[in-house]
């Protein structure tokens, strides 16, 4: 016995049943998309594409940056000592000096203006949606960033232990902070640090591991390219020496490689949020150069390792809350359907040839005209034949003037 009603199958009447039969399962041979080949998702991909991305993104960012340097000029221009005439005044204030929260917040901001240029840019030419820049779900997994957030915090505390007593037993070379060093207001310092690092963090990670890795990725289709080539880019972005930067280019490294191996941004944002807001607020209160652009051999190594047990960590930990790194194609996109479809036609065929016209040879219908699909106009019947009509109607009523 057969369970079920019919059901349509190609068209054509069916009376199979579905019951019995497994649930349909992810077809296995679709394509899945990591992080870095996302833009190749997008039905509208061009090999040209990337490029206007960048260069979409280039002008928001030149055109953000001049309205930065505009305001910071006036805000030069409103101190006093822009007018004293005093040349070590006026090189004060053109000193990049990051102890100084004028000069800080200028920084921060420069950089922050990021964000809106490659989002924006995103939006116009890059994948859809446009939260695909920050992760291969469409959106900020805030669940897997507040782990990745703990970890660090939990890390970096105890990389920080770690140097502070090296620094008193003298094996890291440690050096006293010097007074220009300190921010004259740790207090309103460590409030601009909590308030701006963590969207300056942000805005680095969205154009070197969110837009750069995945240009790249849409042209070469081996992780470790989009990985490796923002490197340089990242790195020559900072003013130290070669030891600072190796622990830079380290740090860039892990960050491309948790991005591609989490399909997301959320790890590489924690670890860098985490390592620049410590570092900023333990040098509000003069524990930290902040102006320091000189490391050690012992420190690259300490500050390596850190970043490599980290990354480790988190990467275990994505495998066993089993975070999402690649996704299939796109949803195809539905065919436009129109408010208003066009009224049918009916087409001067003869009797004999229309569909809805049932002459039968016996019956109570027979040489009767059959009533046609909603929106034909009905064949008039020839006189003389049952159920026919003169001009006026049946005798004794008026014609039926309502038509559909």
């Amino acid at each position: 016995m057969r369970l079920g009603g019919p059901h349509r199958e190609n068209g054509s009447m069916s009376m199979t049943s579905n019951a019995g039969l497994p649930a349909p399962t992810e077809n296995v041979d679709e394509p899945r998309y990591e992080f870095h080949r996302l833009l190749r998702r997008d039905e509208n991909y061009r090999w040209w594409r990337p490029l206007a991305l960048l260069g979409t993104a280039s002008g928001f960012f030149a055109v953000l940056s001049i309205v930065v340097g505009v305001i910071a000029f006036v805000m030069m221009m409103s101190n006093p000592a822009f007018w004293s005439g005093d040349t070590a005044a006026l090189e004060q204030l053109t000193v990049m000096n990051m102890a100084d929260p004028m000069m800080f917040s200028i920084v921060m901001i420069s950089l922050i203006v990021m964000i809106p240029s490659v989002w924006f840019a995103y939006l116009l030419l890059g994948a859809k949606p446009v939260c695909l820049l920050v992760s291969v779900a469409g959106k900020i997994r805030w669940g897997w960033m507040g782990t990745a957030f703990a970890v660090s915090g939990i890390v970096y505390a105890a990389y920080f232990a770690l140097t502070f007593i090296l620094d008193a037993l003298d094996a890291g070379g440690g050096v006293e902070v010097p007074a220009s060093s300190i921010p004259p207001s740790p207090l309103f310092y460590a409030l601009l640090v909590i308030l701006l690092t963590p969207l300056q963090c942000a805005a680095e990670e969205l154009v070197f591991r969110g837009a750069f890795m995945q240009v790249i990725g849409s042209w070469l289709k081996h992780p470790l390219f989009a990985i490796l080539l923002p490197v340089p880019l990242f790195t020559a972005g900072h003013l130290y020496d070669v030891y600072g930067l190796l622990d830079v280019a380290i740090f860039a490294i892990a960050a491309g490689y948790l991005t591609w191996r989490t399909g997301g941004l959320e790890a590489a944002i924690a670890i860098h949020v985490v390592n620049n807001t410590s570092l900023f607020l333990l040098g509000s209160v003069g524990l930290v150069d902040l102006n320091a652009k000189g490391s050690d051999l012992v420190s690259l190594l300490i500050s390596g390792a850190m970043t490599a047990i980290l990354t480790v960590l988190l990467v275990k930990l994505a495998q066993k809350k089993d975070i999402q790194r690649s996704v299939g194609p796109a949803p195809r996109r539905r065919a436009e359907q129109h408010l208003l479809q066009p009224w049918p036609i009916a087409y001067p065929m003869g009797p004999q040839q229309q569909a809805y016209w049932a002459p039968q040879e016996n019956g109570n219908f027979a040489g009767q005209h059959q009533p046609g699909p909603d929106g034909f106009p009905q064949t008039p019947m020839e006189p003389g034949q049952p159920g026919a009509q003169g001009p006026d109607g049946p005798a004794g009523q008026e014609p039926d003037r309502n038509y559909r």
